[in-house]
């Protein structure tokens, strides 16, 4: 398989976490006592202590379905964004941006004992603004608007849509874990690989 091999090659700390969030949620799935003791619950972080929780909660999810999408998202992704970057950045930007979308959470809702948030989202949008500095002149399609778009068009549509869907509480979705990673990985990106922005600027043909 032509894909495997190259994240063989190329990608394998993206191969790794792949294989690292399937095992992980799969074990969630077996044991919802896990999965509670690991998800993101802003409350137990800020008064138990459990600051695991900013971590863990980026490698468990609801279900086979939520499970499927973040992974489709992350594939289609994180092996172009390792590649061009290197293991070491993407790894930095992954790790980060799932970190990085889990903190203003963890402090905003401290005092909230019904929230609660769990997949690879708010990392893989972190992803995805790095590939959009990147690979500007790429398109980007989604599974349900089978419509090929401009990559920094679909990441404007991105954070318009994760603004009023965390104002108006859109379906049971962390939209604000979204904002957070997309803003935690573009800057990440922008820090340790400057030229990202020289390559998106040239793109879009502001440079």
């Amino acid at each position: 398989m032509p894909q495997l091999q190259f994240m063989l090659t190329h990608a394998p700390a993206s191969l790794a976490i792949l294989i690292i969030t399937v095992v992980a949620s799969l074990l969630g799935f077996r044991s919802a006592a896990m999965t509670d003791r690991y998800l993101l619950f802003p409350w137990k972080v800020y008064h138990g202590k459990e600051y695991v929780r900013v971590f863990s909660y980026g490698f468990l999810h609801a279900d086979f379905m939520h499970l499927a999408f973040n992974l489709i998202a992350l594939y289609s992704v994180a092996m172009y964004v390792e590649a061009v970057a290197g293991t070491g950045r993407f790894l930095i930007i992954y790790l980060g941006s799932l970190v990085g979308a889990a903190l203003p959470p963890a402090w905003l809702k401290r005092n909230n004992t019904q929230y609660r948030a769990l997949g690879a989202s708010g990392a893989v949008s972190g992803l995805f603004f790095a590939g959009m500095l990147y690979f500007p002149t790429a398109k980007v399609m989604l599974l349900f608007l089978p419509i090929p778009l401009p990559w920094p068009v679909f990441a404007l549509l991105f954070i318009v849509g994760s603004i009023f869907g965390a104002k108006k509480n859109w379906g049971n979705i962390g939209h604000d874990v979204h904002l957070y990673g997309a803003l935690a990985g573009f800057l990440l990106t922008v820090l340790l690989d400057p030229s990202s922005i020289s390559t998106f600027l040239e793109g879009v043909g502001l440079q």
